[in-house]
């Protein structure tokens, strides 16, 4: 009797620990969607093909699955190295064969030239070109994202690739209060910690300063709370101009913050162009075909006969 007690609680635990193990693996493993959404986020959204996949999306859905993550051009290295970061594996430099990585670009119609064709707004996966037939078509730079894609079906070769001008950090370099402004030495840092009593927001000056080229860490250190008040300045045996570092690191986020948004915005212009597409082919498909329209004419006729 006791023998089948213990079989039955033995089992009994089994089950139970079947059940907890089966809910862990649904609860904790890893989405295949929230993957995809993840690396999808850190692609530039070019939507160029130059992968070899039709856009970004279907892009990370194979990365996902183990494509190789060197495939993008426009993300160029600093890319290859955030999704190694985020799947753990290794740093590879880019495919050559996927074509060169370029600076970010930006289409220019030389309206002049411009026949009214068409053919280039067919063409753009984001919906950047504007334009009516056998009218001049002009590019709307701020949602262009130099995927190149409207160069080839030009017929008149009217359309330039120009780069975007790089936005320059210049940070300011103050001297150190109640100090002479021309005593602008600055040596290393010698780790003494003397800025952290002084920040009034309880940040880590010290710290930003070591990782002021690290903008996620930057975020963990909460360098958006910085007033820039100097007073870590003030108190620095070294003179490093802490605060003129905290200032470009934060113009620098800014920028990526821009990048990101501008992404965001291509991507969802990308799938309304998507959708819109499909649902025109959809149309399309439903349309009678001429043979049956001809057959349904020739039997209205038969029945007012």
């Amino acid at each position: 009797m006791s023998l089948l007690l213990g079989t039955l609680v033995l089992a009994l635990l089994g089950g139970l620990g079947a059940l907890l193990l089966g809910f862990a693996e649904r609860r904790y493993s890893a989405d295949d969607n929230t993957v995809v959404a993840l690396i999808n986020q850190r692609l530039p959204q070019t939507q160029c093909a130059q992968c070899g996949y039709p856009g970004c999306r279907p892009y990370a859905e194979a990365v996902a699955k183990g494509e190789a993550i060197n495939k993008c051009p426009p993300g160029g290295a600093a890319l290859v190295q955030n999704l190694a970061n985020l799947l753990g594996r290794e740093t590879v430099p880019l495919d050559p064969a996927c074509g060169p990585s370029h600076p970010p670009r930006v289409a220019v119609i030389r309206e002049a030239e411009c026949i009214g064709c068409t053919l280039c707004i067919a063409a753009c996966p984001v919906d950047a070109i504007v334009g009516a037939p056998q009218l001049l078509h002009s590019v709307i730079s701020a949602d262009c994202t130099g995927c190149d894609l409207c160069l080839e079906p030009c017929p008149v070769d009217c359309i330039d690739m120009l780069p975007v001008a790089a936005q320059v950090i210049t940070p300011l370099r103050l001297p150190r209060i109640q100090q002479d402004a021309l005593d602008l030495v600055q040596y290393a840092c010698i780790h003494c910690g003397l800025c952290e009593p002084a920040c009034p927001r309880d940040l880590a000056p010290q710290a930003l300063f070591w990782h002021r080229q690290e903008p996620e860490r930057l975020q963990a250190l909460n360098l958006n709370n910085c007033i820039e008040c100097r007073l870590c300045d003030r108190v620095c045996p070294s003179n490093i101009p802490l605060t003129a570092a905290f200032q470009s690191a934060k113009q620098h986020q800014r920028q990526l913050d821009s990048q990101a948004r501008h992404a965001s915005q291509a991507r969802a212009r990308f799938e309304q162009h998507e959708q819109r597409l499909s649902q025109a082919q959809a149309k399309i498909r439903s349309r009678p075909s001429k043979g049956a329209a001809q057959s349904l004419i020739d039997a209205l006729r038969k029945d007012k006969l």
